[in-house]
């Protein structure tokens, strides 16, 4: 083991130079002469893949590495990056007790006026205005040098940029004493236009004993190194396209790797999903400045100078070229605007339309000012009068500006149907459940391939809208007196009973291909044109899920090439989403987005967008979910998304589920669904969402109620050999383990797991980590350990980070350390990526343990605690040492999560 991570370390790709420098402040370190070391580097540059693999690299010299990482949403609470050092299963159990006795009593809440000055964002008697106290910096910093005289000790703390102000106090005390101790102290910190602490910034950089490594690009020798496993003899000659597309970011380098399919790797570049969600997390974790600038270049749609951007953006003259400084460091610009053109679009998208409409206005203005060409002026005239006129937009068009052209391209706006005259009535006004939907109720019919006229194709099409607008009845009986005059012939209701069939399960029983046993066969002929919905149809009928994959991408290849409608692509994409495939889902959205002709119907941009959200919460890019669920509704009204609503919402919902954020989910719960919608697979991934947001919030019942539902409703539409459309077992066992009935959530998983076939890994990994939670605790180990080789082959990574810190606090409790610090590592380093926080279970909390727990997650301190449970203090900080231990938490307010009934077993 040792032998592999020292290899894994020195050979990390482009890396020489750095690795270099890390061994020799190492080899330093053993002869006693600590030192600080700061690995600083654009976003996207690795630092963290490099702190995890040199603690890797120390731990396999002897060395015990304690680890921390900051956070934007911690800054403010004090010592919390110290604490998370100290709450190492590393550290003897008598450091631990005794450093969390100081830090309950350590913080002077009356500092001097001058070290406010530079307490950052707190402010005089805020938080961050709360020093630690003298003896407290003594004592924490001589537990760790007394410890150092027997052990080497690596303290590594990631993203240091938003460590709290206490914590770094401590790090500056520690450090002026490790010159003669083996400690080496190796600090992250991403580049940005302003540091946060100038002060810690200018007191380490005057210490002799600190040195400052920064992180490159990669050349076009490192990528051709990443690139030879997937694209072999061709890795050198593509390296050069790779450079150009990524700027050498590592990030986007592996995020291009991924999308290049592993059976074409002569084909053209592929551009995909990873990449361009990729620069998006980039642009989200870059300076907030540089990513203010990088939205007014996407709205010019070219690069601008300085003076242009400080003007656009109401920014100091100054700030442009900085923000562009970063921005081109980290690879995403050249030459003053982005690599990608889908950089730019996507960074737009998520924009609120009045805003985007506004910066836009701007610009037109401005350009028309500086004598700018009358065409740029016009394509920013236009692009705000499209925000303002879109069905998303409540506002009216503006005026031009004084002295400016008129509005290109100028129509009606929109106006109610006939007989909607005057305001509309009150449950038809516009809504805004939370802070980045903006919903305008004007009727219009949902989303059709082709305009509705009075032919048999128009008919047709009438009739799927009344179907989609939940008016069954008149859709049945517009579909009668339809198929009784056109009995046979190229104008019969083949497909379009097979839509209904399938999107309405049981109102046309001799639909084609509903019911199983009722598949046909699903041969493609090559003259005929390719059809998703047949193969969706004959997925839920019963054809072999493997079968149905290969059919729908043969039907997404021929996509590419020529053009399908927009009923057969999204459904051959469906296919491949409920065969739990979610990953080759997304890279084919990607090459939907972009294929030839796409964005000229704003009804399938808001359907891929929906699948594209839907793909990336299965992969637990919660965040990306997030971002392309509200694209969905930015595209097209919550009218006109009809019965097919329930999908967007529901990845709505559960994107804002698991990110936390509980009263947004229940806002967008709180928006009126037609009741027809619970009659079509919509409804099930409604409910099924609906029941994770119960389940989270503590009304177990109620989750449970509803996943009874999705499986009562599976099992009556004969949809049960489907689990990937809801997983609706997993959920009720983990609602039946909050209300601590482990037998019956182990009967619902042995259920799920028996019926599970071939190529379903996120399913089956999420019944074995659920699974697990049933098991005597000599078999949790290894049910977790196949839970994590499923979910790594799923690739969902919220999922994985999950079953990693409950792997992590099952190796904890077997007093296995090593294996659970691995595998926390890994769940921290996940859960950064996921865009969550690792959860952990409350496995194994004696009852005396558990009632310390929830005191102390109460706000109750140790003394506080000891006086109302009648015990003494060293008894309340042994429990507590316990159950950092059992819980795998590294600070206190971690317990309120924790403890609450199963959260790491929700959704």
């Amino acid at each position: 083991m040792s032998i592999r991570r020292t290899s894994s370390f020195h050979s990390l790709s482009g890396r020489r130079h750095e690795t270099g420098r890390l061994q020799a402040a190492w080899e330093r370190c053993l002869d006693g002469r600590g030192s600080v070391v700061t690995l600083h580097g654009p976003v996207g540059s690795g630092r963290t893949e490099l702190l995890d693999a040199f603690g890797e690299f120390a731990e396999s010299q002897g060395a015990h590495v304690l680890m921390a990482a900051g956070s934007p949403l911690e800054r403010e609470f004090p010592l919390g990056v110290a604490r998370q050092l100290f709450q190492s299963p590393l550290l003897p159990p008598e450091i631990v007790t005794e450093a969390a006795r100081l830090f309950e009593d350590g913080l002077d809440p009356a500092p001097d006026p001058a070290w406010s000055a530079h307490a950052g964002p707190g402010g005089p008697g805020g938080p961050a205005a709360v020093r630690p106290a003298p003896h407290l910096l003594h004592r924490l910093s001589s537990l760790l040098l007394e410890y150092a005289r027997h052990t080497p000790v690596l303290l590594a703390v990631d993203d240091r940029q938003d460590a709290d102000v206490q914590s770094l106090e401590f790090l500056l005390y520690l450090t002026r004493r490790t010159r003669g101790a083996r400690i080496l102290t190796v600090l992250c910190a991403r580049e940005n236009m302003t540091p946060t602490d100038p002060f810690f910034e200018v007191e380490l950089a005057s210490r002799p004993n600190h040195e400052r490594v920064r992180l490159g690009l990669f050349g076009h020798e490192a990528i051709a190194d990443l690139l030879a496993e997937r694209l072999g003899d061709s890795a050198r000659r593509r390296a050069a396209e790779v450079y150009e597309l990524t700027g050498g970011n590592p990030l986007l380098v592996r995020a291009v790797i991924d999308d290049q399919p592993r059976a074409e790797p002569t084909g053209t570049l592929v551009v995909g999903e990873s990449y361009r969600r990729g620069v998006m997390n980039c642009l989200h974790r870059i300076d907030p400045l540089a990513l203010r600038v990088a939205r007014g270049v996407a709205a010019l749609g070219r690069p601008a100078g300085t003076a242009m951007l400080a003007e656009l953006l109401l920014l100091a003259n100054d700030s442009p070229a900085r923000a562009l400084y970063l921005l081109h460091a980290a690879g995403l610009f050249r030459d003053g605007g982005f690599r990608h053109p889908s950089g730019g679009g996507d960074l737009l998208a998520a924009m609120r339309p009045a805003e985007l409409a506004a910066l836009h206005r701007r610009a037109a203005e401005l350009l028309h000012t500086r004598g700018g060409a009358e065409t740029h002026v016009a394509e920013q005239y236009r692009a705000a009068e499209g925000q303002m006129r879109a069905p998303w937009s409540t506002e009216r068009t503006p005026a031009p500006a004084p002295g400016g052209p008129p509005p290109h391209g100028s129509r009606d706006v929109p106006r109610p149907a006939a007989g909607q005259s005057g305001p509309a009535p009150e449950g038809d006004r516009p809504v805004a459940p939370a802070d980045d939907i903006v919903i305008q109720c004007v009727p219009v019919l949902p989303g059709a391939d082709e305009e509705v006229r009075p032919t048999a194709r128009g008919r047709r099409t009438g009739i799927r809208h009344l179907f989609w607008e939940g008016r069954v009845d008149d859709g049945l009986e517009a579909l009668t007196h339809y198929e009784a005059e056109h009995p046979k012939g190229p104008d019969n209701a083949a497909g379009l009973r097979a839509w209904i069939g399938y999107w309405y399960p049981t109102l046309l029983p001799d639909a084609p291909g509903t019911g199983r046993g009722a598949r046909a066969d699903l041969t493609l002929p090559k003259n005929a044109a390719p059809d998703g919905v047949r193969v969706l149809t004959a997925l839920a009928g019963g054809l072999a899920q493997r079968e149905a994959v290969a059919h729908a991408e043969h039907i997404l290849r021929e996509s590419r090439v020529s053009d399908i409608g927009t009923r057969s692509l999204t459904a051959a994409l469906t296919v491949l989403l409920y065969a739990d495939q979610p990953g080759r889902a997304a890279r084919w959205c990607a090459a939907a987005t972009n294929r030839r002709g796409h964005g000229r119907d704003a009804i399938e941009d808001a359907l891929l967008a929906a699948l594209t959200a839907e793909a990336a919460l299965r992969q637990g890019d919660v965040r990306i979910a997030d971002e392309y669920a509200r694209a969905a509704f930015q595209q097209i009204t919550l009218r006109q998304w009809g019965t097919g609503v329930g999908i967007p919402l529901a990845t709505m919902i559960g994107a804002r589920t698991a990110l936390g954020r509980h009263e947004d989910a229940a806002r967008y719960l709180a928006l009126p669904v037609p009741d027809a919608m619970f009659r079509t697979p919509a409804g099930l991934h409604y409910l099924y969402s609906r029941a994770g947001h119960l389940l989270a919030t503590g009304d177990a019942e109620g989750a449970l109620a509803d996943y009874r539902r999705c499986g009562e409703t599976m099992a009556r539409w004969d949809l049960d050999h489907l689990p990937a459309l809801v997983p609706w077992r997993i959920g009720a066992a983990r609602a039946q383990l909050a209300l601590t009935r482990p037998g019956a959530a182990r009967a619902l998983i042995e259920r799920q797991l028996d019926g599970l076939g071939a190529g379903q890994p996120r399913v089956r990994g999420m019944a074995l980590r659920t699974g697990a939670a049933t098991a005597e605790s000599s078999e949790r180990t290894s049910l977790l350990e196949d839970a994590v080789r499923a979910l790594e082959e799923s690739g969902d990574q919220l999922e994985l980070s999950i079953a990693l810190a409950e792997l992590s606090a099952a190796h904890g409790a077997l007093g296995d350390p090593g294996q659970a610090r691995t595998a926390d590592r890994r769940a921290r380093h996940l859960s950064r990526v996921s865009g969550t926080a690792p959860v952990q279970t409350d496995d194994e909390l004696s009852e005396a343990e558990r009632r310390v727990a929830e005191l102390a997650a109460a706000g109750l301190t140790n003394r506080e605690i000891g006086k109302r449970l009648f015990i003494t203090v060293s008894t309340v900080e042994q429990h507590l040492t316990k159950v950092y231990r059992k819980l795998g938490v590294r600070r206190r307010v971690e317990l309120s999560h924790s403890l609450e009934p199963r959260p790491g077993l929700a959704g």
